[in-house]
C-alpha cells in the first residue's frame, strides 16, 4: 500500500470538495432504506450508531460495489488506478471520508423564482482509532466554517460548522460511551435535510432540526444484541436555545426562554435537554425480509419531539419506511409530520422512489378569528437514486408541493460525490 500516493488522492478530492463547497448548504446524512435491503444496523456500515457521517469499511465496500457499470467500460478506469482496499490507512487507524453535492434546482414558493445550480454539502471526517477500544471522530462543514471564519451568519439557525467526539467500547457487545459535540441520536437520519419531519409545515415553513445541528453532551449506547438499539442521552442546549418559535400572542421568540441570550456554562448545566431512543431489528430466519421499528423521545422544559419509525424491506429489492414526528413548544407551536417512502432496486445501482409526506402546524396567529392558525404543507417526491459508478450518484427528482399558500411542481437534479 501506498501511503503517499492514497494522501495525495485524498488532497485532490479535498481540494474538489472545497472548491465547489464554499457556500454550501449541507446535508451529511445516512440512506436508511439500505439498511430494509440488506439487513444490517446503521452500525453495521457507519461509525456514528444511528447511521450518518463517515462509513467504515463495511460501508466503504458497499458503496465501492454500488455501481450500474464499471468505471473502465466508459474510459475512467484511471480514476480508480489505485484498487484501494478500504478507506482506512496506517493499520487501520485513521479513516477519511469525503462528502461534496451539486444540486439543480428552482424554489416553489413564486412562478418567477429560476433554476439555479448550487453546491448543497463539502464534509470531511476523519476518524482516529488508536486502540480498539477508542475511536475519535470528527466532521468538518467546509462551507459553515467559512461563514464561521468571516462572521457571517449561517444557513440554518441552530446549524453547526463541526461536530466531534470520542467513543469508548471496551467490546464488541459492550454499551458505547460517547462523549462531545454531536448530534443527538433524534428519529431516522436521511440524507435530504428538507425531509418534511424536520420542518415547520406552511408556506412560511422553516427547520425544525436544521442540517448539522450539535449540542455538547453525551450518549450511552447498546448494541450488544442483533435485534435490538437502546440510547440515552443529555445535552447542553446551546444551540437549541438558539432557535425561534411562535408564543400565544403571535409574536416570534426563542425556542427556550428560560436560557439567556448569551447563556453562561451555568446556565446552559440548568437547563439539560434529554434524550431516549428505542429500535428493534427484526428479520426473517432466511433473511428475505428485514424491518425496522423504533421511537425517539428529545425534551428541553418547554420543548418537545417525540418521533416514531418503522420500515420493512424484501432483500435487495423493495424497502418501505414511515416516520411520525410531534413536537411542542409550550404555550406556543405544535407539529405534526408524516413521511412515507418506498424504493424499488430493479438492479444494483438503481434505485426508483416514491416519497409522500405530510405536515401540519398549529400555532398563535393574530390575523386568524380564533387566534390560533393552521397551516399545512404536503409533498409528492418520485425520483431515482442511480450510482452510474462507485462513488457517484445521481439523483434526478419531481416534486409535487402544496400548501395553504401555493401550489407547484418543480423538478430538481443532484451530483453526490463521495468516499
Amino acid at each position: 500500500m501506498n501511503i503517499v500516493r492514497y494522501i495525495a488522492t485524498a488532497a485532490q478530492a479535498l481540494a474538489l470538495v472545497i472548491g465547489v463547497g464554499l457556500y454550501c448548504t449541507p446535508s451529511v446524512y445516512a440512506i436508511p432504506q439500505f439498511s430494509l435491503l440488506s439487513g444490517n444496523k446503521c452500525l453495521n456500515c457507519h461509525i456514528n450508531t444511528q447511521g450518518s457521517g463517515i462509513r467504515n469499511e463495511l460501508g466503504w465496500y458497499v458503496a465501492k460495489d454500488m455501481k450500474l457499470t464499471d468505471p473502465k467500460n466508459v474510459g475512467l478506469g484511471w480514476l480508480y488506478e489505485l484498487d484501494a482496499e478500504s478507506n482506512s490507512f496506517l493499520d487501520g487507524t485513521l479513516t477519511i471520508g469525503l462528502d461534496t453535492r451539486i444540486q439543480s434546482a428552482r424554489s416553489p414558493r413564486s412562478d418567477s423564482a429560476v433554476q439555479r445550480v448550487f453546491p448543497m454539502q463539502a464534509a470531511l471526517h476523519i476518524v482516529y482509532q488508536p486502540v480498539q477500544w477508542l475511536t475519535i471522530e470528527s466532521m468538518t462543514d467546509i462551507a459553515a466554517l467559512v461563514r464561521d471564519l468571516s462572521n457571517r451568519p449561517q444557513a440554518y439557525i441552530g446549524q453547526r460548522s463541526w461536530s466531534a467526539s470520542v467513543i469508548v467500547q471496551p467490546g464488541i457487545t459492550a454499551p458505547q460511551l460517547r462523549v462531545g459535540h454531536f448530534q443527538p441520536s433524534i428519529g431516522v437520519r436521511y440524507d435530504d435535510h428538507t425531509n418534511l419531519v424536520r420542518q415547520i409545515a406552511g408556506a412560511n415553513g422553516s427547520t425544525l432540526i436544521p442540517p448539522n445541528y450539535a449540542e455538547y453532551g453525551a450518549e450511552l449506547n447498546y448494541e450488544g444484541i442483533q435485534w435490538l438499539s437502546l440510547t440515552v442521552g443529555a445535552f447542553l442546549p446551546g444551540a437549541l436555545s438558539q432557535m425561534l418559535t411562535t408564543n400565544r400572542r403571535g409574536e416570534i421568540v426563542r425556542l427556550l426562554e428560560n436560557v439567556p441570550v448569551n447563556p453562561s456554562i451555568a446556565n446552559l448545566v440548568n437547563s439539560p435537554s434529554f434524550l431516549g431512543r428505542a429500535a428493534l431489528w427484526l428479520r426473517t430466519d432466511d433473511h428475505t425480509i428485514n424491518s425496522y421499528a423504533g421511537a425517539s423521545v428529545y425534551t428541553n422544559s418547554t420543548f418537545s419531539l417525540a418521533n416514531v419509525f418503522a420500515g420493512i424491506g424484501l432483500t435487495d429489492r423493495l424497502s418501505l419506511m414511515g416516520e411520525y414526528a410531534l413536537s411542542g413548544v409550550q404555550d406556543g407551536r405544535q407539529t405534526r409530520n408524516l413521511s412515507l417512502e418506498l424504493s424499488y432496486q430493479p438492479v444494483v445501482g438503481l434505485m426508483p422512489y416514491v416519497r409522500y409526506e405530510r405536515g401540519t402546524t398549529r400555532q398563535s396567529a393574530l390575523d386568524a378569528p380564533s387566534g390560533i392558525g393552521e397551516y399545512f404543507s404536503q409533498q409528492v417526491s418520485v425520483g431515482a437514486q442511480i450510482f452510474p459508478i462507485p462513488y457517484v450518484e445521481i439523483r434526478p427528482e419531481l416534486r409535487y408541493f402544496e400548501t395553504e399558500g401555493y401550489r407547484a411542481v418543480r423538478w430538481a437534479a443532484q451530483v453526490h460525490i463521495f468516499y
